[in-house]
């Protein structure tokens, strides 16, 4: 494998990802560009990535105060300059078989696609990486630099939409190395939901009750059985019902804000 040669702009945002960046930043030794857009850590952070421009790695770094995450994605995509662009969180990082399908299908002679979905295997915290036969998240991370657009309005869930033709790479998995603890999923839940139900007052939504009661259970539902996080024993279990209670927080806000006309 030729290293920094494929035509492709790795997109890294971080802010105090001193103990996950590395592994990222290797992982994705084969694009020719990477763009690190640090927020202002004050951990080791940027140390890290100045090791691995002492490397030879092509690391462009910016600095950019927090605007959010829809804004700061865009920045780090304005900084790209490549064909192709590869959205990477700092606490993910590219399997090899991943890595040789990203190499494939950016190939100049590959030009059906605009973008393409890859699918994300989380580490669960008791257990390891979710079993391999998990039906993971699709997420459209690879897609062409003068393509992508993002809703720069949005507050969480965030994702950079190509109105071309997408396809899925099935080969590889990026590998979301983040181990979580109760209670620090609650602390993102608690985030997330409030995050997403400024945007959803923003833009009129309205709370439902069949939403509210149906809703949770449903997501609890589609990610230990569909998905099939039941093989990951106890950890799966754990892991589903903590989708429902994200579910039921964000429907229970929306209900709030509206009931008392106070948008979060």
């Amino acid at each position: 494998m030729t290293r920094f040669a494929s035509p492709v702009s790795a997109l890294v945002i971080c802010m105090n990802e001193a103990d996950m960046i590395g592994q990222c930043l290797e992982s994705v030794d084969f694009c020719a560009e990477i763009i690190v857009v640090d927020s202002g850590s004050t951990d080791s952070t940027l140390d890290v990535v100045q090791e691995f421009i002492a490397k030879g790695y092509p690391i462009r770094l910016f600095h950019n105060d927090w605007p959010g995450f829809p804004r700061q994605r865009q920045f780090a995509l304005d900084q790209a300059t490549l064909p192709w662009c590869l959205s990477i969180e700092a606490d993910e990082a590219i399997d090899d078989r991943l890595r040789q399908s990203i190499m494939d299908v950016t190939q100049p002679r590959n030009d059906a696609f605009d973008g393409w979905y890859i699918r994300r295997r989380d580490k669960l915290k008791g257990y390891g990486y979710a079993h391999r036969w998990v039906l993971h998240n699709r997420l459209l991370r690879l897609f062409r630099r003068d393509k992508a657009t993002m809703d720069i309005d949005l507050r969480v869930h965030e994702s950079f939409e190509v109105p071309g033709k997408t396809g899925t790479i099935e080969n590889g998995v990026l590998l979301h190395r983040r181990e979580m603890t109760i209670v620090e999923d609650l602390v993102r839940a608690n985030t997330y939901s409030s995050l997403k139900v400024a945007t959803l007052v923003e833009r009129g939504k309205k709370p439902g009750l069949i939403k509210l009661v149906l809703s949770p259970l449903g997501n609890f539902l589609k990610f230990y059985l569909a998905k099939r996080y039941f093989l990951c024993g106890r950890p799966g279990f754990v892991y589903s019902m903590m989708v429902m209670v994200y579910s039921f927080t964000t429907e229970a806000k929306l209900y709030e804000a509206w009931r008392d006309n106070d948008p979060v």
